[in-house]
């Protein structure tokens, strides 16, 4: 077990995929109404953009919000605040183990931007809550701006993460390898995402997942061979 590094990180992000599930049964799996190319409500909220798409994503066309809907997206955000700690944490063991291992300092970069991504995460669903807060009068607009932002802040900064352990990546195994292509790949759907919202949000998104299922899957085969 003792050449087992990334085992603490693994336990994580074993936690990580099980309060992924919980978000998934909790948030709304579907909205009348949507933008152009989402198809996942928490994603088209955090890229939401305009009041008008958020009434179309929470009001009903005769005016009456839909509470069931907006009750469960505020529920899912608040236990998001715990889902952000442990995948904040998940990416900052992995970087600092990657530093530990490899004695390159540039890692500690990726753990710095984990935190960043964390402090991005909390502002955002600040934001995303005060918006369905004041649904009724419709005084959120100072919220998308800062939505917007943050919630750029945050995907921004995991893609950067996994960007950077591609260098990690790519001097391992035929695993290891697809893992830090992947990291690019998701990279690249991230800045064609922010250059044009549209379905390439969800690919961006769906690269994010898989990144950290593969990431986690990782932790708990990696072997340290000191040679």
């Amino acid at each position: 077990m003792k050449n087992r590094l990334f085992l603490k990180a693994g336990y994580v992000g074993l936690l990580v995929i099980v309060m992924s599930m919980i978000l998934v049964i909790i948030f709304p799996s579907k909205a009348p109404k949507m933008p152009d190319g989402f198809f996942t409500p928490i994603i088209a909220f955090e890229f939401i953009e305009t009041k008008a798409e958020v009434f179309q994503l929470f009001v009903s066309t005769d005016g009456t919000i839909r509470q069931s809907m907006v009750d469960a997206m505020d529920l899912g955000n608040q236990l998001d605040f715990i889902y952000m700690f442990l995948y904040s944490l998940f990416l900052l063991m992995f970087c600092l183990k990657c530093a530990q291992i490899s004695s390159k300092k540039y890692y500690y970069m990726g753990a710095v931007i984990a935190l960043a991504v964390l402090s991005a995460d909390v502002l955002e669903n600040i934001q995303l809550l005060k918006i369905t807060a004041n649904l009724e009068t419709g005084d959120f607009k100072q919220y998308l701006a800062w939505l917007h932002l943050f919630t750029w802040m945050k995907w921004g900064g995991i893609a950067a993460i996994f960007l950077g352990l591609f260098f990690w990546f790519i001097k391992g195994g035929k695993f290891s390898k697809i893992i830090g292509i992947t990291g690019v790949l998701s990279f690249a759907s991230g800045v064609l995402a922010y250059l044009n919202r549209s379905v390439l949000n969800e690919i961006f998104g769906l690269t994010v997942a898989v990144m950290f299922i593969m990431m986690i899957l990782y932790c708990f085969i990696y072997k340290y061979d000191p040679a």
